[in-house]
C-alpha cells in the first residue's frame, strides 16, 4: 500500500501540475487555483492512507471483520476509505488545501483532522 502512494502521488502531483488554468482570471488566482489543486490532490492521497491506518486501530473494526475473509475485509476497507477520501476534503479550507501543498508537517495535522471528522460517518454507510 505505501509503495503505490509513494508512486501515486508524484504521479498524481505531476498531472495536476499540467491542468491548464483560466489565463483571463490573472496570475495569483492561478497560482492559488493550482496551489489548491496540488494541495487537493496531496490531501486526498494522505487521507486515503491515513484512513486505513486509522480503521485497522478501530476496535470495532477489529472485531467486526474477525470472521472476514480478507477479500471482504479488502472490500469494506477499500469502500470505507474510498468515502473517507471523498468526504474529508469538504471539511479542509482553502487555506488548508494551500497550507498542505506546502508544509508535510501541516498536511499531516489536517489530514488527521479531517479522517477522524469523517471515518465514523463512512464506516456507518458501509456497514448498514
Amino acid at each position: 500500500m505505501k509503495k503505490l502512494i509513494a508512486v501515486l502521488a508524484p504521479l498524481t502531483l505531476a498531472l495536476t501540475a499540467c491542468v491548464a488554468t483560466d489565463t483571463t482570471t490573472g496570475t495569483t488566482s492561478t497560482a492559488q487555483s493550482t496551489t489548491q489543486q496540488l494541495g487537493t490532490a496531496a490531501i486526498k492521497i494522505a487521507i486515503n492512507a491515513k484512513c486505513t491506518t486509522e480503521l485497522n486501530n478501530i476496535a470495532a473494526w477489529q472485531n467486526a471483520t474477525k470472521f472476514m475473509t480478507a477479500t471482504q475485509k479488502q472490500n469494506i476497507q477499500t469502500e470505507i476509505c474510498g468515502c473517507v477520501s471523498e468526504k474529508a476534503p469538504q471539511s479542509v479550507t482553502a487555506v488548508d488545501l494551500a497550507t498542505a501543498a506546502i508544509d508535510p508537517a501541516a498536511r499531516n495535522t489536517i489530514v488527521s483532522n479531517a479522517v477522524t471528522k469523517t471515518i465514523n460517518a463512512c464506516v456507518a454507510e458501509a456497514v448498514s
